[in-house]
């Protein structure tokens, strides 16, 4: 075994110890296989999770130590949403069921970027519906905006003012005179944080939730 070879191992060792990479990681680097994913997408380096504050259907806060523990699914959507997001719950909800026959538990997270029409009583009930142990999470806008910017989730909502379309960006309040009648448009995709708080990545297909649950499982 050459010195570099030794180097190296040391190295990746001191890693696993630190807790920078995981030991299936460490496992694929020293046999010089790449990681192969077929659903998620990972970021080229973890980024720790900003300040949270946000609030469960029950009205608890939901912070970022929330999320230390075990790995979270989030996803961002609203209620009244007429496709992607039950499609989307479905698998999601498809995947939670997966995690609890295993030891790698994850949570999912929906959090609603519509808070004025998504009350904590209409939010409860929506994620039971798919699931009992989905978190649905809400709170004003420019908290929802900055958690759905740090990850990279793009919304906006429309709506006819004075015979005028009007878009409203992420962050800003619905106008009073908006009525309750509006479009909402939202990124589809499923993110991915650690259980150590860290955005990892994404899920850009969830077609097929156990393709998706063998590349999380490769990751754990």
């Amino acid at each position: 075994m050459t010195s570099q070879r030794v180097g190296l191992i040391l190295a990746a060792i001191l890693c696993v110890l630190l807790g920078v990479v995981s030991a299936k990681h460490l496992f694929a680097a020293l046999s010089s296989k790449p990681l192969v994913l077929t659903s998620v997408q990972l970021l080229p380096e973890p980024k720790p999770l900003p300040s949270v504050m946000l609030r469960n259907a029950n009205g608890d806060a939901f912070a970022r130590e929330d999320f230390y523990g075990r790995w979270s699914l989030v996803f961002f959507g609203f209620t009244s949403c007429p496709d992607f997001c039950p499609m989307e719950l479905q698998k999601l909800s498809t995947l939670l069921k997966l995690s609890q026959q295993s030891d790698n538990h994850v949570q999912v997270v929906f959090v609603s970027v519509d808070p004025e029409r998504d009350t904590a009583e209409k939010l409860v009930q929506y994620v039971a519906f798919f699931h009992p142990n989905i978190i649905g999470l809400r709170g004003d806008n420019p908290a929802i905006a900055s958690f759905a910017r740090f990850l990279g989730a793009a919304y906006d909502r429309s709506t006819v003012i004075d015979n005028k379309v009007v878009t409203i960006p992420a962050g800003v309040a619905m106008p009073v005179n908006a009525g309750g009648q509006y479009l909402v448009n939202h990124s589809t995709r499923v993110f991915i944080i650690d259980s150590q708080g860290k955005y990892v990545g994404s899920i850009a297909n969830a077609e097929a939730p156990q393709m998706v649950w063998e590349d999380l499982q490769k990751l754990f």
